[in-house]
């Protein structure tokens, strides 16, 4: 409900925009208004859906610091049970979470002019640490479904924001030539 709340509000923001400033840089206000669309669905996609009255019993706290457990994760899986629909799942998961904030790394260098791989990289990183780190606050109240605050999730967020933020600018020199 809130995420629709929002998602409202930016259709109106954007509306009431267009008409007030039709010709001052309508293609970077398209652009700005995409980069609300993608905060909003990353938002949802990394709480889901908020939860009135909040879960009593959501009260455990769960961390996983061990750095790139997810590959013995998968090795334990593919050991136990082959490659079999848990272990595609872990490998679906993993990918999504590398891809996730490939968009910001775009929007770092494209809209917000970050020129400096260093800077985008720790944009990214404290992006991705304050989404774990909401997810373990909101999943202790019992706000959201049960969440873990995971460090695989921080690495794999920041190499995907920085590829993209890599990619990007790789492609504009290139179109630049």
């Amino acid at each position: 409900m809130i995420e629709f709340i929002i998602l409202i509000g930016i259709i109106t923001l954007l509306v009431l925009d267009f008409i007030r400033h039709r010709k001052k840089q309508p293609l970077r206000r398209i652009i700005f208004y995409s980069f609300l669309f993608y905060g909003l669905y990353v938002l949802k996609l990394t709480t889901g859906f908020f939860i009135f009255p909040p879960i009593q019993e959501a009260r455990l706290i769960r961390i996983q610091p061990i750095p790139f457990y997810f590959i013995a994760d998968w090795v334990q899986m593919y050991q136990h049970q082959g490659f079999n629909w848990f272990f595609w799942n872990s490998v679906k998961l993993t990918f999504y979470n590398l891809i996730m904030l490939a968009p910001l790394g775009i929007y770092l260098s494209l809209l917000f002019r970050v020129k400096n791989w260093k800077k985008a990289t720790l944009i990214v990183f404290l992006t991705s640490l304050t989404i774990e780190t909401m997810q373990l606050i909101l999943s202790h109240f019992g706000l959201i479904s049960a969440r873990t605050f995971n460090v695989d999730d921080l690495l794999l967020n920041t190499l995907g924001g920085l590829v993209g933020f890599i990619v990007w600018n790789t492609a504009i020199s290139y179109l630049r030539k």
